[in-house]
């Protein structure tokens, strides 16, 4: 993803779907003609892990959008980021760390953490209470 791309809008459609979410942004193009794109998002996972909810995606909110342009040529691309009108801002799916400490979509560089282990999915948490 080397090319990003920004501007600023209204928030016209956001859908809170598997296995991405989507948004679309109307905006003015250079000419002052209103246009519309449509960005892929990560999954609603993902973007709860950033600690967002459905409700947070206000339709008719002012926003800027930066995205990766699909690389056709064709309008819409990957989300960026995406700064809300009440200044938070959602990062696209590769701009945030996968396990505490770490970048991107994998264990960080050179192990966990000190003091920390790797996750491991196959191992059942620690009883909370004893049965009866």
């Amino acid at each position: 993803m080397e090319v990003t791309r920004t501007l600023s809008g209204t928030l016209k459609e956001f859908n809170w779907v598997s296995p991405h979410t989507n948004l679309k942004v109307t905006y003015l193009n250079e000419q002052g003609v209103p246009q519309e794109i449509l960005v892929t998002t990560g999954s609603p996972a993902v973007l709860s892990r950033q600690g967002f909810k459905a409700e947070d995606f206000v339709l008719g909110s002012r926003v800027t959008l930066s995205w990766h342009p699909n690389r056709s040529g064709t309008s819409g691309g990957e989300l960026a980021e995406l700064k809300l009108q009440d200044g938070r801002v959602l990062k696209g799916h590769g701009a945030f760390p996968a396990f505490p400490g770490g970048g991107g979509f994998g264990p960080p560089p050179g192990g966990p953490p000190p003091g920390e282990r790797a996750p491991n999915v196959s191992e059942k948490p620690p009883a909370t209470s004893t049965p009866p």
